[in-house]
């Protein structure tokens, strides 16, 4: 489904139910939007600020100290500033101001002062008058005409700011915001605190500003705070919970208007008047309201509505307020033993991705462009949820969410402390945790209330990968969150590690569920494989109850939270494209993308790449497509099988530095194709699992077939089978009679076991079509890859160079003749070499390298970084170091040109599944500095700002050397298991391979080995 962005215009008109009030002069309240406004930014660099003392919420203003800029009010006006409009970050003006963009290095820690005039109304006397901030990171204090209103460090939430008495209305008022930024992130984790002098803090994103927009709003002294809407059981109900303030003396008569109407057709469809009395403080009360008329809010139909609150004192108070809302219900139900999610009655499989909350240019915060795009990205790939991850939301992200239908689960982010701390064992520790508790819980609940009643929110998680179990404490906040909101299910770990399968497991399972106060330690089953396997490989999937995400655990609710880190390089020419739209002169990555844009063209218009790769988005495009095919087929597994529940893609947006295994990169541009994605996510199709998509010809592949059904096809069927090679003819057909269950079965296999003969050489496609009553009802297919290995233009006249054995045993076993290379001049016109000590001195320039010069063949085959370092030294080649390519959330890609040495394989194309062989991260992957030769196979690796070769052939005399860092050796003896942190969720993608010599996707690296001992 395709969302243009010119919807978004229209989209915005609807925004009506953002935290505050929309932005227009009402009876009773009047609000000013100040982000608009022309802020200076200025950098107060001797400011003071390591050693200060904290404050937590409630603050008393007057004990706080005051701190004016360094040399004077005046500086405001006289030092070197900037002009920007909010929301605005330092590092979206400053990045590298210290003289060092690269990396980590340019941020800025310390003070900042944002300031702005604005015109008071005079119509703002004797009103209550207050500034709203959105946001800000991390500690903001407020002046309003030189004398401090407010201060806040609950970091990326809102707060308001009573400036009542410090206002002039009629006249120009001068507003300032001190922002201190002490510390901070730019990578995911949330786990580490972060120091402040003495203080332990809650570690976020390093950006310092104000990240939000800012208000200011007059009302009477009676008004309408917040409204929270709860959703109930029977989705046509809700409670409209309406809290007012009276910042007056005495108590006030009057009574409550409440309308809900239709967002788009402006129906009312339920009034009721409420009289009360609301006494002086804060005030709630509950209306509840059935409307069974309501359109119900889903991902397909996002019906939404708005609840209007007007307030009328019989003093003459008044007020209005509104919330956007939408009727539905998300719940777990047991269906005959089995744990399932349910939404608005109807089964639901959560497919989502996790989002670190990285931005571009400013960092931390979306514009309504880019949070529109975010949601519209998810929609595109069939997602039907996206996940806050390790970091608060964003406002306008969720109203978004709420008018295109997509769910969302939040986390507040950096709400872990040390466990042993929970205990404090002097003065020190107990001010830290004091402190620390303090904040962290004000942040949950300010998070709660801010988006409690969106629709699209369905979820609340406290702790990301929590290493501990819970406390006292940590159950206190999480009562406390899910008494603010009752109407979503609350855990407390999402998480790595050996979780428990059948037993209660507190620290990993315990949640809470809606209206239901009660701790459950079992019953939620929520699992991290974060690190991916480099590419899709045939172990993906091998029989109908052997693949990756294989479950038969029914009684809980089973949730990958984040699964098959894959990294790939961002849409680097769509980035440049925006950066020369927007400014250089802005942007926290903009140095960082125009120089990694600029590696790659250049690659590939000096190497002869172009004709494969015409720019730099037709290359960076393919390599997120390694990423998106395997995500695609691995969340089609978690859909067969019945009983899973959720899937998390790790992850959602890369950004310049880390998380490369985002399928969107930071400007929110799908790094690949989204069909590759989106097909896997339809609601009813035929899945067509091989057990091998790469073999030699001569072979058979075992198919089977299931469907994925949440449409409720149920019933007799036909299944038709046809398997179609490259040149069109078709190799086999089969039909069968099937019966479909239908209901909330939504994946069932149908037929297993179908032999299929892979006979010739290239694609073979095998379909499937579901009829009922000769009506077709879903379809579905698959792609074999089959080389027919060639052996006839090897030279006859071939020399074997490894001393261990390896490739000798190959070659024999397929029947090609060798010798083997003893010492001085190779007797063959081509000599392979692997396991052999790098020769030096005379013998290699004498024997080998005259050998070559005279018009033979040298195949380095293994130990290249040896060969070249020693040819460099020779002056044969331009040789400046081997880089390893990364893996997981890194990443690194190879990709190759049109070439005769590929012959018989895919070319002029990144290594996908079919180069599974090469590509996967349990092979040895690396590429070489290589400024001269010619380059065959290109690889970059995570955000290196340059690119490699993986195989190059050099001109030497009349002969040539081809040097190539491609793990030949595994492809013909298999690979000794290797493994990595398992604290970083990495073990059980590398324990998934199959490793042996004999895997049949092993025939493409064998075949490009024989391709290049061509004697010509």
């Amino acid at each position: 489904m395709e969302f243009p962005f010119r919807s978004l215009l229209s989209g915005l008109a609807f925004f009506s139910g953002l935290f505050f009030s929309k932005a227009a002069a009402q009876t009773g309240r009047t609000v000013m939007d100040l982000s608009g406004n022309n802020w200076s930014l200025w950098l107060d660099t001797a400011a003071k600020w390591q050693n200060d003392s904290l404050y937590t919420p409630p603050v008393h203003i007057q004990s706080i100290p005051v701190n004016i800029p360094t040399g004077g009010w005046k500086t405001l006006a006289t030092g070197s500033s900037k002009t920007v409009h909010l929301p605005a970050t330092v590092e979206q003006y400053y990045w590298g101001k210290n003289g060092n963009a690269f990396g980590v290095s340019g941020n800025y820690l310390g003070v900042s002062w944002f300031t702005t005039k604005i015109m008071v109304p005079a119509t703002f006397k004797n009103k209550h008058v207050v500034l709203k901030f959105e946001s800000v990171r991390f500690r903001a204090e407020v002046f309003v005409n030189q004398k401090l209103v407010g201060y806040d460090l609950v970091n990326s939430t809102p707060f308001d700011v009573d400036i009542t008495s410090a206002v002039t209305p009629g006249a120009v008022n001068e507003i300032a915001v001190r922002i201190t930024d002490p510390n901070g992130n730019f990578d995911w984790r949330d786990s580490q605190n972060f120091m402040w002098g003495e203080y332990r803090t809650q570690p976020s994103h390093g950006f310092g500003g104000i990240t939000g927009k800012v208000w200011l709003q007059a009302t009477d002294a009676v008004f309408i705070s917040d409204i929270f809407v709860k959703n109930k059981p029977d989705v046509y109900a809700a409670t409209f919970e309406i809290t007012a303030e009276n910042v007056g003396a005495t108590s006030v008569s009057g009574s409550y208007d409440i309308k809900v109407s239709d967002i788009k057709t402006k129906e009312v469809l339920f009034t009721q008047t409420k009289a009360t009395s609301i006494a002086a403080g804060t005030h709630t009360i509950e209306i509840d309201a059935y409307v069974p008329k309501a359109k119900l809010w889903d991902v397909d139909h996002p019906d939404l509505y708005e609840v209007s609150v007007q307030w009328r004192g019989v003093n003459g108070t008044t007020d209005k307020d509104t919330r956007r809302f939408g009727f539905r219900w998300l719940e777990v139900r047991n269906v005959n033993g089995d744990n399932q999610f349910y939404l608005n009655n109807k089964r639901i499989v959560l497919r989502t991705s996790i989002s670190w909350g990285f931005w571009p240019v400013n960092g931390i915060a979306p514009s309504n462009q880019l949070a529109y795009k975010q949601v519209a990205d998810a929609k595109r790939l069939g997602l039907n949820m996206l996940n806050f991850h390790r970091t608060i939301g964003q406002t306008n992200v969720l109203n978004v969410a709420d008018e295109l239908g997509l769910l969302y689960f939040e986390e507040p982010g950096g709400n872990q402390y040390p466990d042993q701390l929970f205990t404090p064992k002097n003065d020190l520790e107990k001010k830290q945790t004091a402190y620390y508790l303090a904040v962290r819980t004000e942040k949950l609940l300010r998070m709660i209330r801010r988006d409690r009643s969106h629709p699209s929110l369905v979820i609340y998680n406290m702790h990301n990968e929590r290493g501990a179990q819970p406390q006292l404490q940590d159950d206190i906040e999480m009562r406390a969150g899910h008494s603010l909101d009752p109407s979503r299910i609350m855990t407390y770990n999402s998480c790595n590690g050996a979780i428990k399968i059948n037993e209660p497991d507190p620290k990993y399972k315990r949640h809470l569920l809606p209206y239901d106060t009660t701790f459950y330690n079992y019953g939620w089953f929520d699992q991290h494989h974060a690190g991916g396997p480099g590419v899709y490989h045939d172990n993906v999937y091998s029989g109908p109850d052997k693949y990756i995400k294989y479950t038969d655990h029914k009684d809980e609710i089973v949730y990958w939270g984040e699964e098959g880190a894959i990294g790939a390089p961002p849409r680097l020419q769509l980035i440049k494209e925006e950066i020369l739209k927007t400014g250089k002169d802005q942007g926290w990555e903009t140095d960082a993308y125009l120089k990694w844009y600029d590696a790659y063209d250049t690659f590939l218009k000096a190497r002869g790449f172009t004709k494969a790769f015409p720019n730099v988005d037709s290359l960076t495009r393919q390599m997120g497509n390694v990423a998106y095919y395997y995500q695609g087929r691995v969340i089609e597994n978690v859909r067969i099988n019945n009983v899973n529940d959720g899937y998390a893609v790790n992850g959602w947006e890369s950004m310049k530095l880390e998380n490369h295994s985002g399928i969107v990169d930071n400007y929110r541009n799908l790094k690949g194709d989204a069909e590759l994605i989106a097909r896997y996510n339809q609601p009813l199709y035929v899945a067509v699992k091989l057990n091998h998509k790469v073999v030699a010809t001569g072979n058979a592949v075992t198919a089977d077939f299931f469907i994925v059904n949440e449409k409720d096809v149920k019933g007799e069927a036909t299944l038709e089978i046809t398997a179609t090679a490259s040149d069109g003819s078709a190799t086999f057909t089969k039909t069968a009679n099937v019966a479909i269950v239908g209901g909330v079965t939504y994946g069932q296999l149908l037929l297993k076991g179908v032999e299929i003969p892979i006979n010739k050489a290239g694609y073979t496609t095998i379909k499937a079509v579901l009829r009922q009553q000769q009506k077709q009802v879903a379809t579905g297919d698959d792609q074999v890859f089959a080389v027919k290995l060639n052996a006839t233009k090897v030279t006859d006249k071939l020399v074997v160079a490894d001393t261990s054995g390896l490739f000798q045993q190959y070659f024999h076993s397929i029947g090609v003749p060798y010798t083997s290379y003893q010492s001085g001049r190779p007797a063959g016109n081509v000599m392979v070499v692997s396991g052999l000590a790098t020769l030096q001195g005379n013998q290699l320039v004498t024997d080998i390298l005259e050998w070559v010069n005279n018009g033979n063949t040298l195949v380095i085959a293994g130990g290249a970084e040896n060969w070249a370092t020693f040819l460099s030294k020779k002056e044969v080649i331009d040789y400046r170091g081997t880089q390893p390519l990364g893996v997981t959330w890194y990443g690194g890609n190879f990709f190759v040109k049109e070439h005769p040495l590929f012959a018989g394989l895919p070319q002029a194309c990144v290594f996908n599944w079919e180069y599974q062989c090469f590509a996967a991260y349990n092979k040895s992957r690396s590429g070489m500095r290589m400024l001269n030769g010619e380059t065959v196979v290109g690889c970059v690796s995570d955000h290196k700002q340059e690119v490699y070769s993986a195989l190059s052939i050099i001109r030497h005399g009349r002969g040539e050397i081809i040097l190539s860092t491609l793990d030949f050796t595994s492809c013909i003896a298999g690979v000794k298991s290797k493994s990595m942190a398992e604290g970083d969720g990495e073990n059980a993608a590398m324990n998934t391979f199959n490793a042996q010599a004999t895997n049949p996707a092993n025939v493409v690296g064998q075949q490009l080995l024989l391709n290049m001992l061509n004697g010509k």
